[in-house]
C-alpha cells in the first residue's frame, strides 16, 4: 500500500493553510516537521508532505489559527527565503558555465602566454622551467619550453 504525498501547494489546498505559510513554517521550525515522517523528497529533491504531515499542518492551524497578520508575517520572511533560492540556482548555472569554459580558457590562455609573453609572464615560465630542471623533471616539460631551458640558465638578478 502506497502512502498518498502532497505537494506543498496540495498540502495548502488540503489544509487551508496558505503555500507560503507552510513553507514559512517549515524552514522556520524544522525540529517539528520529521523528515521521512511528515516530509519527503523524491528523486528531484522536491519535498512532499504525508498524510501525517498533513494531520500535523492542520494540529498547527489549530493551534496557530492562523491568523491574517501571521500569514503576512510568514510571507515577508519567505521574502529572503525566495531570494536564496534564486541566488543558490542562479550560483550552480555560473559554477556550471565556469567549470566548463575553464579548461579552454586555461589553453587559451598558456597559449597566448608561450607565444607572446608579457616579461612577467616569462620570469614565471623560467623559474618554472628551472624549478623542473632542479627536480629532475624536465623530461615532462614540453617540447616548446625547450628553448627556454637553452636561453637563460644563467641569469642573473
Amino acid at each position: 500500500m502506497t502512502q498518498q504525498l502532497y505537494t506543498t501547494p496540495d498540502a495548502a489546498k488540503a489544509t487551508g493553510i496558505p503555500e507560503s505559510t507552510i513553507r514559512s513554517w517549515l524552514s522556520r521550525h524544522p525540529e517539528v516537521f520529521q523528515f521521512n515522517v511528515h516530509v519527503v523528497t523524491d528523486e528531484h529533491k522536491q519535498k512532499l508532505w504525508t498524510e501525517a504531515g498533513i494531520e500535523l499542518l492542520q494540529s498547527r492551524r489549530a493551534t496557530k489559527n492562523a491568523t491574517e497578520s501571521d500569514a503576512n508575517l510568514d510571507a515577508e520572511s519567505d521574502a529572503p527565503d525566495l531570494l536564496e533560492s534564486l541566488l543558490d540556482e542562479d550560483a550552480q548555472r555560473l559554477a556550471n558555465e565556469y567549470w566548463r569554459q575553464l579548461p579552454g580558457r586555461t589553453l587559451q590562455r598558456i597559449k597566448q602566454m608561450r607565444d607572446n609573453p608579457t616579461p612577467e609572464q616569462r620570469q614565471i615560465v623560467q623559474t618554472s622551467v628551472r624549478a623542473a630542471i632542479n627536480a629532475g623533471t624536465e623530461h615532462l616539460l614540453l617540447p616548446t619550453y625547450q628553448p627556454m631551458l637553452l636561453e637563460g640558465g644563467d641569469e642573473t638578478d
